[in-house]
């Protein structure tokens, strides 16, 4: 079913469902929202209602997405609001959401109406309190993708990461000072993105708003937003308040610009005036916003870029709680109807002074009958430098002019990462990237190559823009077909250097790693590495190009993945044999690889222990410190916060390991932090019957430490 026929199917579906989210949605109303059928989940959907919330995490921007309109997370946790690289703990969005204004009718009689999802609030408050929207019954938020070797491919996905929400502002709720009255709209949330070359720096927000009460007219969209940018890194907790981060809050330390003719509102961080030299901005070294991109009423498209007959405002607004020039609807729908762009240099825009909040809303529709809808697209884009952002918004722009329908690269194979001794090997299948088929391309399984790349830096892998110029970073290896057509490009290899041969014949073989089902076939080690430190690798796939395209390239985040390496079982060398070795012995205040981290993110290794065993550390009086079961067959480094921390490692899995290293944190069994002194380690083997290796190391820690 085309997309177009499925958005047809979904008006008729909602025409007169007046009371969506008053009441548990009927199946039969529900196929047309997903498709020819219905998930199995929503056949029968009880009273209740469910709000969820689901990050992004296919490219470089992680922000988080609601089924009630709500964008970002409140900073009520440091998992990602609007993070940006993601994993990095740079975050830039306190809130955002959603506003439809319209002059609507109900029983009541005619009344100037504003929904929104959010508005000025406490950051750390919930955000299921901030919002006029309902979910629809028990839907949660649907994903589907179109790389085929993702469990969500689904062949009607508009990107490589779609997210698909309903909600509406029914029921009536108290939200401000004035009681919501609702408009009667429901709500399809569509949010695309891609992991390669520019599109991995962007989100975009799609909207079709249907009517599903009486005749709205003069409807304006808008989405409200407070960005604010800060390092996660630097603060102990969450919300960033001044007493919890070393550099003190983040809010009152916006440098907000406004690019007219992209219609994009960016902001970055700016310690204190003046711009120029008091930002300190480097502490913070990137710019993110937001930006309208058109809208589209019924079949037809509108580009308010170039039609004069709508209005686009950009309002800005120094952040005040309660305050009573925004608490009424009357008010909110004059901000977004007043078709003007706020001057953005007063006190009140600047940091230390200014506090700003933003919105961006288009209109006037000016009338949407019932079972009518519109539809309106936003991007969230990120950027390092100016140029980047604005690059990156244009790209947006020319996604929505194509609706959607943009060249793509082969998706990125299935990786996996083996921990060894001062090495890394990395395995892939190609069955996913060699199939593939572009529809834009003329030729259409238009695969050409791989590309290998590793380092210590996870976010200085593959190609980035910096500046509008292209930089290659940390490329390994490199393997291409040398068949014509694809012999174009001028490296033309072949892929044999890669294959995974049979030691004994030389035939082509391949490797599983149970319970993986992936047969891998191709190999490729790196070597030079360094035990105990964390190294970043990924494998990309790319295509052939056009004379009209250059080649493009799958984005390293599809199967970007982090490794230890360390001895694994068998390659000790002969002076160790089966000693377990502690490193680095003495550990002096901060290791290498933890160094400036906070003392609770420290680390050091064991190594060379045996598959299953029980470790126990004693002072040298006798007294048990700390002691846990080790398997190397699952162990993974959870727990030491310095080797993975899924809230701040949101970008990648937890580590591959060699299986016979454990990370200790340095932490007793009492939460207390180890002090300085020498200790005892005993090492009883599960697997045999050997009596207990023993062992020592020293701890040297500085004043501020104990």
């Amino acid at each position: 079913m085309s997309r177009r026929l499925r958005n047809a199917l979904l008006l008729v579906a909602l025409a007169g469902w007046v009371s969506a989210c008053a009441r548990p949605a009927r199946a039969e109303d529900l196929v047309d929202h997903f498709g020819p059928a219905a998930p199995a989940a929503v056949q029968e959907v009880p009273d209740s209602i469910r709000y969820a919330a689901k990050s992004t995490n296919n490219n470089l921007l992680g922000i988080l997405i609601t089924n009630y309109g709500f964008i970002g997370n409140n900073f009520v946790t440091r998992s990602p609001s609007m993070e940006y690289p993601l994993g990095s703990g740079f975050d830039h969005l306190v809130r955002g959401g959603l506003w439809i204004g319209a002059q609507a009718i109900d029983d009541l009689g005619a009344f100037t109406g504003v929904s929104t999802a959010a508005i000025d609030g406490t950051a750390g408050s919930s955000a299921q309190a901030g919002t006029e929207y309902t979910p629809l019954a028990r839907l949660d938020i649907r994903e589907r993708s179109s790389l085929p070797k993702s469990p969500s491919f689904d062949p009607e996905a508009v990107s490589q990461e779609d997210m698909i929400a309903f909600y509406c502002d029914q029921p009536a709720r108290q939200f401000s000072r004035e009681n919501h009255r609702p408009l009667n709209v429901l709500v399809r949330q569509e949010n695309y993105d891609w992991s390669f070359a520019g599109y991995a720096h962007l989100v975009i927000f799609h909207y079709v708003v249907t009517n599903v009460g009486l005749p709205l007219r003069n409807v304006y969209v808008g989405v409200y937003n407070e960005l604010a940018s800060g390092d996660k890194k630097l603060c102990s907790s969450m919300p960033p308040s001044s007493g919890g981060c070393l550099k003190g809050g983040w809010f009152r330390k916006k440098w907000v610009q406004y690019d007219d003719s992209l219609r994009l509102f960016r902001e970055h961080y700016c310690f204190n005036l003046p711009v120029s030299g008091g930002c300190d901005s480097a502490d913070v070294p990137y710019w993110a916003g937001y930006r309208l991109l058109g809208a589209k009423v019924g079949a037809g498209k509108v580009s308010v870029l170039a039609d004069t007959s709508y209005d686009v405002t950009m309002a800005a607004w120094k952040y005040s709680l309660g305050d009573t020039a925004r608490d009424e609807d009357v008010e909110r729908y004059a901000i977004m109807s007043s078709d003007s762009i706020q001057d953005l240099s007063g006190p009140d825009f600047q940091p230390y002074n200014g506090d700003p909040c933003e919105l961006i809303s288009v209109g006037p529709f000016k009338q949407i009958d019932p079972g009518d809808s519109i539809s309106v697209d936003f991007a969230f884009v990120c950027g390092a430098q100016v140029t980047d952002i604005q690059e990156h918004s244009r790209l947006a722009q020319r996604a929505y002019d194509l609706d959607y329908v943009i060249p793509v690269p082969p998706p990125s194979p299935a990786a996996r990462l083996v921990a060894r001794e001062q090495a890394l090997d990395i395995y892939w299948n190609g069955d996913a990237p060699e199939s593939f088929e572009d529809r834009t391309s003329p030729v259409l399984k238009d695969f050409e190559g791989y590309r290998v790349y590793a380092g210590e830096d996870r976010f200085d892998l593959g190609p980035t823009e910096v500046g509008g110029v292209v930089v290659v970073r940390n490329l390994v290896a490199q393997f291409d077909r040398s068949d014509a057509p694809h012999d174009t490009t001028g490296f033309n290899t072949g892929l044999d250097a890669a294959y995974i041969r049979d030691q004994e014949t030389g035939d082509r073989d391949s490797v599983q790693f149970l319970p993986d089902p992936t047969w891998y076939k191709y190999k490729y080690t790196i070597t030079g590495l360094r035990d105990g430190f964390k190294y970043f690798a990924a494998v990309t796939a790319y295509d052939l190009g056009t004379s009209e395209i250059e080649s493009l390239e799958s984005g390293v985040t599809q199967n970007k993945a982090m490794a230890i390496p360390g001895p694994a079982s068998g390659e000790a060398p002969p002076e160790i044999g089966d000693k377990v070795v502690v490193f680095p012995n003495p550990y002096r205040v901060e290791g290498l690889w933890d160094l400036q981290r906070r003392v609770r993110d420290h680390y050091l290794w064991f190594t060379n222990l045996p598959r299953r065993c029980h470790l126990r550390i004693y002072t040298l009086s006798g007294d048990l410190v700390f002691e846990t079961p080790f398997d190397g067959s699952t162990y993974d480094g959870v727990g030491a916060r310095g080797v993975y921390d899924p809230s701040r490692d949101s970008d990648v899995a937890a580590p591959a390991l060699s299986g016979t290293t454990y990370a200790w944190n340095m932490i007793t069994r009492q939460g207390q932090a180890a002090a300085t002194g020498l200790y005892l380690f005993s090492i009883e083997d599960l697997s045999s019957a050997r009596k207990p290796a023993v062992g020592k190391f020293l701890i040297v820690k500085s004043d501020r430490e104990q």
